[in-house]
Order: structure tokens, then C-alpha cells, then sequence
């Protein structure tokens, strides 16, 4: 087979806002949370407005579950609230065995699982810890759970909060190679889809605004957003409409990142404990999750299908206002590769961040077990040749060389480079070339 080369410059990037690649555009598509049940919306004292709101946008398995909210204490006596929840999650079968799976049955299996991923995801964040009035860090991510777009170089730590609340949050961040804490308003929909705003981040600070002392120990205040409050250190401003608070934490070393502790958030102006749990805030989270996860995996495979043709990368467009940190921009694109070819991606980290990642992920947004393929290299365990360039090999087959990174029996894996800094984002050559045409010395 014929080399193939391409080069990646920064100025791509008018290219991908032209081609509508921006995450605020594909929010704008999906449905799920879109709908407007959010966190804010799942609070007790809110179900009229939860289910008039979802009654007229909710996907058509999730209307039995909305009919019982007007007896939710006989929707749970008699079972019926599992059974409508169960019925519910049925049809969400087709976004994980459509077209997006090509018809392979690594990626439908692949999907199935990510699918119940993502139910296990939304019970934990909308009956677990939905109540912003005793709040709760949770993981989004861990070693066996993924959510669109998973990095095994980072812990993701997420929150209910309310905007007119007081929150102290304690958390460490020894050994990281930085943190940013996040508030976020609105739902999944987008500014252009939804008159309340949408889903935007209010405040966010990192490690350039947190006190973080020798142990690597920090404490932040949230607090509401008072008269002339402008930026400060150690402290996060909320907008009325805030209900989500999300910290990120990135590690070089993925030993320290799976045994970073977990954050502690109290609510300073309330005093009293958390009630237990009643019929309708376990139906209302029913809803949440159903509406989460159909939401979710529609916006993921408008995502992926807007990629560009087999491996190739592009600047992924984002104005950091919906999801990605201020300080991260991303290459993205996907590898389709025989078992005989190779993706061979070379660049020269030039004014390079303290921290930069290559992570593959299936067609899902999963990375396939890191656990035990080498699936993520970061500027710590890469080899670098001499004159300081690196070159990344991407194959099925592992040749030996250093920097080999695994296709994990997929036919089809997404590349996201992660560059979390101010400098222009790197020049990077790729090529697909025979395998065979690879040896453990190509690193010169």
C-alpha cells in the first residue's frame, strides 16, 4: 500500500467552524436532558414543572413514567415505576446497534455495555446525588466507567449545586499536572435551542487562581454572585441558574489519578439532614436517567458522524463555553486500520504545556481497557528521539515500538490529541503504511 501523507497545521481551525463541528452546534441536535429536566429540575417541590416540561418533549417510552408522577406513591407500591423505567431504556438499544455500529459486533457489543454505563451513570447523578441542598461529589469516570470522551489521565469529580447556595469544597491535588473546577447552568441544549441560556460554564478557576499548599491540599468557596463580585482566588461565583460543578484533575502517572481521593463539598447554609428518599424524587430520577442517556448517546453519534474520512485529524472548533476547560484545545479524528497497517503520526512539541495526552477511544466515546493496553501516551511516557520529535505507531500489532499504541481488536478507534496550554497547537504529519514496513528502531 501506498504512504500516505498529510499535514496538520493550526489554521484548520477556521475549517472545522465552517463545517458546523462545534459542540455547541451538536448540542443544539440532541434530545435527552435537552428537553430541559435537568438537576435543577429534578428537586423535590419541582415535579409540576419537570413533567409539564417533559411531557412535551420527552421520547415517547419516557411518557408512562411522566403519567405516573401524578401518583407516584402507587406507581412505586405496585412495582409499576421499575417496570415503565425498565420498558423506557428498551428502544435506547437503537443508538448503540444502528448505523453508527457498522454492523460490527465488537462496537454493538462495545455500545451495549457503554449503554448500561451510562444508565449506571445517571442513577448515580439523578437519585443518588441530586440534591444540591446536601451535596456530594461522585465520579464520572472511573476505570470500568466512561462518559463521551473519557481521559485515563484524569479524575472527574461532579456535583448538584443551586445557585443560591454557600458551598466550601476541599480537595487535594498532589502529584496532578493541574485542576480546573467548573460551575455550569442550563441543560444540554444549546443558547440557539433554548431561550434560558442553555448550557454555558458561569465560573471556573484553576491552578493558576488556587492556593494549593506543600501537601498539595486546597479549599475553595462557592458562593452566589453579589454586587460589583469580580474574579477571585479560591472562590467560584454562582448565577441563579447554576446546578452543576465539575472538577477536573489530570495526572502524568494513571496510578496516582486512580487512587486520587475523592473532594468533599458542604452546603454552609443549610443545617439540617438529608430527608430520605420519597416516591417522587426516585420517579423524577427515573426520568432524569432515561431522558440522560438518550440524550447523551444521540449527541455522541451526531458527534462522531461529523468526523473527517478515515484517519485524518482536524482542530476540533469549540468556543469552552459548553464543556471543554479554558485551557484545552483538542486534534481529533478517527483511525480505520487493517490488520496488516500501521498509523504513523509524527510532530515536534514546540513551547510545549506542562501537560498533553494522545488517547484513543472507541466509536462510543470509551477508551478501551487502559488498565492493561496502552491506549493514552502523555508527554511524560513518551520516547522522544534526539532532535526531540516524537513519533506515535497505532496498529493491532504490537512491533515494539516504544510509543505503540493499541487498537484493541476495533476496526474503527477515534484519536483526540489533548493540549492543555497557551501555545499554538502542533504540526503533526500522519501516514498509514504496511505494517510490515515498521521495526522497533524507528525512532530515530
Amino acid at each position: 500500500m501506498a504512504q500516505k501523507e498529510r499535514t496538520m497545521a493550526a489554521q484548520d481551525d477556521d475549517r472545522g467552524k465552517t463545517e458546523g463541528l462545534t459542540r455547541r452546534a451538536l448540542l443544539a441536535r440532541s434530545t435527552g436532558l435537552a428537553a430541559g429536566v435537568g438537576a435543577s429540575a429534578m428537586l423535590p417541590g419541582c415535579a409540576a414543572t419537570a413533567t409539564r416540561i417533559a411531557a412535551t418533549s420527552a421520547p415517547e417510552a419516557v411518557r408512562p413514567l411522566i403519567h405516573a408522577m401524578a401518583d407516584p406513591a402507587a406507581a412505586v407500591a405496585s412495582g409499576d415505576a421499575w417496570v415503565d423505567f425498565c420498558e423506557a431504556l428498551k428502544p435506547l438499544a437503537r443508538h448503540v446497534t444502528g448505523p453508527a455500529s457498522l454492523g460490527d459486533l465488537q462496537i454493538q457489543t462495545d455500545g451495549l455495555r457503554a449503554l448500561g454505563r451510562l444508565v449506571s451513570l445517571g442513577l448515580d447523578r439523578f437519585v443518588e446525588h441530586s440534591d444540591p441542598r446536601h451535596p456530594a461529589f461522585y465520579d464520572l469516570q472511573t476505570t470500568t466507567r466512561k462518559y463521551l470522551g473519557d481521559n485515563p489521565d484524569q479524575s472527574y469529580r461532579g456535583a448538584a449545586i443551586e445557585g443560591g447556595g454557600r458551598y466550601r469544597i476541599r480537595g487535594s491535588a498532589a502529584g496532578a499536572a493541574g485542576i480546573e473546577i467548573g460551575v455550569y447552568a442550563g441543560s444540554f441544549r444549546s443558547d440557539e435551542a433554548d431561550a434560558s441560556g442553555g448550557r454555558r460554564m458561569v465560573d471556573s478557576l484553576d491552578e493558576r487562581a488556587i492556593s494549593i499548599d506543600a501537601s498539595g491540599d486546597f479549599e475553595i468557596e462557592v458562593v452566589p454572585r453579589g454586587p460589583d463580585m469580580g474574579p477571585g482566588r479560591d472562590r467560584l461565583v454562582l448565577e441563579e441558574d447554576a446546578n452543576a460543578l465539575l472538577i477536573r484533575t489530570y495526572f502524568w502517572d494513571r496510578g496516582l489519578r486512580v487512587r486520587h481521593e475523592m473532594p468533599t463539598i458542604e452546603r454552609l447554609d443549610v443545617s439540617e439532614p438529608r430527608p430520605p428518599i420519597d416516591p417522587a424524587s426516585l420517579l423524577r430520577g427515573f426520568i432524569a436517567t432515561t431522558m440522560f442517556v438518550d440524550g447523551s448517546l444521540a449527541w455522541w453519534n451526531a458527534f462522531e458522524g461529523t468526523r473527517t474520512a478515515p484517519n485524518e485529524l482536524i482542530v476540533m472548533a469549540d468556543d469552552g463555553t459548553v464543556q471543554t476547560p479554558s485551557l484545552v484545545r483538542y486534534l481529533n479524528g478517527r483511525i480505520d486500520l487493517d490488520r496488516d497497517q500501521a498509523f504513523v503520526l509524527e510532530f515536534e512539541p514546540r513551547d510545549e504545556p506542562a501537560y498533553w495526552s494522545w488517547v484513543l477511544q472507541n466509536v462510543w466515546g470509551e477508551t478501551p481497557d487502559w488498565r492493561d493496553r496502552p491506549v493514552v501516551r502523555n508527554n511524560h511516557d513518551v520516547v522522544r528521539r534526539a532532535d526531540g520529535r516524537i513519533q506515535i505507531v497505532i496498529s493491532h500489532v504490537d512491533r515494539g515500538h516504544p510509543n505503540w499504541m493499541d487498537m484493541a481488536g476495533h476496526p474503527r478507534l477515534l484519536l483526540s490529541l489533548r493540549w492543555r496550554g497557551e501555545s499554538p497547537l502542533p504540526e503533526v504529519t500522519t501516514r498509514v503504511v504496511p505494517l510490515s514496513s515498521l521495526s522497533a528502531s524507528d525512532t530515530r
